[in-house]
């Protein structure tokens, strides 16, 4: 199928294994008979130092094994010094920063700049070990919903590579926030449960947070195209975040720190010729209004 198409792009990753070895992940998204594509072409076990020169070898000898550096329009992956290095200086082809991996690095940032919402998660993250490790709480907490005419939902503990684990875990707190209390006061030994102030706290920034997971499950959609909806996501993101009103110091600062570090990490794509023609060109979004700046984008880029 791969040569009875002329152009391809291609989204790339490192990463590393439980047994600690790193691999590059290459996958080659084409359109084929009107239908998009996206085969993972190899996964390779990267032994060299992760310097520019060896990642491009690495991706240079699976273009080759396939045949298809000569289609390849783009190359999407993290904002890694070393991979943009690759891809633009050794490889020669255009480097497209992952806009989903960008919106997981604002979050972080504006999470670990949240001293006060980083205390509360700590105490989050203590009461959800303690229930999945004790066969006692967790029926002690089964019994309290039973009680309260309740479903029975587990605690979620979260993952700390990726923050929506976070929101997950917290919305599931806030689901069980009844129960929870009523069977940890009941314990003998268990973790301090949150106060008023900290459930106040947790139900301030998770309505902040939700956003951010909508646009990144938007953005990591394998079905259609999404380069074309990143300028209309992070308007709306902006638009949604900007409105909500936060009660909590803590909820205010996380309001902030976000739009400030969208701004800073995303607003330069509205100015990116090739992100502002897909949105132009989209039949989906041909009802959307396109300011000024977008429309000078493209004019001046051609």
């Amino acid at each position: 199928m791969l040569n009875n198409v002329n152009d391809v792009s291609i989204t790339t990753d490192m990463w590393t294994s439980d047994s600690t070895k790193s691999y590059i992940t290459v996958t080659c998204h084409f359109i084929y008979n009107d239908n998009l594509y996206s085969p993972v072409i190899a996964t390779r076990e990267v032994c060299e130092s992760h310097t520019g020169e060896n990642i491009a070898s690495a991706l240079s000898y699976i273009f080759n094994e396939w045949n298809i550096t000569h289609k390849i329009v783009t190359i999407v992956s993290d904002s890694g010094a070393n991979i943009k290095n690759a891809i633009n200086e050794h490889l020669k082809k255009y480097h497209h920063p992952c806009v989903a991996h960008t919106l997981n690095l604002s979050v972080n940032d504006a999470i670990n700049k949240n001293t006060e919402l980083l205390q509360v998660l700590k105490t989050c993250r203590a009461i959800v070990g303690h229930f999945k490790h004790s066969s006692s709480a967790t029926e002690k907490l089964r019994e309290f919903q039973k009680q309260m005419g309740l479903p029975e939902l587990k605690v979620k503990q979260d993952v700390s590579t990726r923050w929506n684990s976070c929101l997950i875990m917290v919305e599931r707190l806030i689901e069980i926030k009844n129960p929870i209390s009523a069977a940890m006061s009941s314990l003998r030994r268990a973790p301090n449960c949150l106060t008023a102030t900290e459930w106040d706290l947790i139900a301030d920034c998770a309505p902040i947070l939700k956003p951010f997971e909508h646009m990144t499950s938007e953005l990591s959609g394998e079905k259609y195209p999404t380069l074309s909806l990143v300028i209309p996501l992070i308007r709306g993101l902006q638009y949604t975040v900007k409105n909500i009103k936060p009660d909590t110091h803590a909820g205010i600062l996380l309001q902030n720190t976000l739009l400030d570090v969208v701004a800073r990490r995303l607003g330069s794509l509205e100015k990116n010729s090739i992100v502002a023609k897909s949105t132009f060109l989209d039949p989906r979004l041909k009802k959307l209004h396109l300011d000024l700046l977008i429309m000078q984008t493209i004019l001046k880029n051609g």
